[in-house]
């Protein structure tokens, strides 16, 4: 089932709600980052963490997918992040408290699950995959000097035009999944490709946000990391399972895991088995 939710802001924003019946556990609430999100394209993440047993809700945020707001910027980043926590606060069953309400991030959406949390209170649990807070030297993904400066004068004069390509190069990765996977992305029309500066220097001060946020979360974690992953450095997510303020934490390493969704999928039975023991 899709429809449109109206926020206090006053935008329309798209919500993907799969339900596999009446009977159901959990609810999972599938959050993506800026780029946003396909819930097409996801499929098989959402029917994994469905489980034929748990509702899962995919949110379009502001200004991606198939949800009102302008691509690649936003007057004020805490709306990006208050759009979500209100719809998960009149979502019926964080209102009526009768099935338990899940988080669920991969890569710098994890960023957006802790801070969504924090302000939406009474999280029965969070899935971190991937969680960027420490990054490695990987191939093409700093900027060259002469971008930089090119972003200087951006963000002094014209910080709110689009102008940073996040999708970046596929051919650069090494992984052939991952980077087969990217050029999937790259030429999705529902994602969106470039971002202001102001954009990108908000998201970058949520991510150094994410050992902070940890030391107050309260509620249980499952921390999955691939160790494989050519961008995500494994010292951050110890960091982050060592911060972690809630002794109900499960950290797991998957073997062949990479950066994409391979990770998620290999990890599939640990998900699950960490979602019934919620319920």
């Amino acid at each position: 089932m899709d429809r449109f939710i109206k926020t206090s802001n006053g935008g329309n924003l798209y919500v993907y709600d799969f339900k596999p019946s009446d009977d159901y556990c959990s609810t999972v609430f599938l959050l993506s980052g800026i780029t946003g999100i396909n819930h097409h394209a996801e499929k098989e993440i959402i029917e994994q963490l469905s489980n034929h047993k748990n509702r899962v809700v995919v949110i379009h945020p502001r200004g991606t997918g198939y949800s009102e707001g302008r691509r690649g910027d936003i007057g004020d980043f805490s709306d990006f992040i208050n759009d979500q926590v209100e719809i998960i606060r009149n979502d019926k069953d964080y209102f009526a408290k009768q099935h338990k309400v899940l988080l669920f991030g991969h890569s710098m959406s994890t960023a957006i699950v802790l801070k969504v949390a924090d302000k939406t209170g009474c999280i029965d649990g969070v899935i971190l995959i991937n969680p960027p807070y420490l990054l490695k030297k990987a191939r093409g993904m700093s900027p060259s000097f002469r971008q930089y400066l090119k972003y200087a004068w951006f963000y002094v004069f014209q910080k709110h035009k689009p102008v940073v390509n996040m999708a970046g190069d596929p051919s650069l990765i090494e992984n052939e999944e991952d980077r087969k996977e990217s050029e999937s992305r790259i030429n999705d029309p529902l994602l969106v490709k470039y971002f202001s500066m102001y954009m990108m220097l908000e998201s970058g001060k949520l991510l150094n946000s994410m050992v902070k946020l940890s030391k107050t979360a309260k509620y249980p974690l499952l921390l999955i990391y691939g160790k494989e992953d050519s961008i995500v450095d494994k010292r951050g997510c110890d960091m982050i399972f060592n911060s972690w303020k809630s002794k109900d934490k499960q950290y797991e390493l998957i073997e062949k895991g990479t950066h994409g969704r391979s990770t998620v999928i290999q990890a599939k039975e640990i998900i699950n088995k960490w979602i019934d023991n919620i319920n």
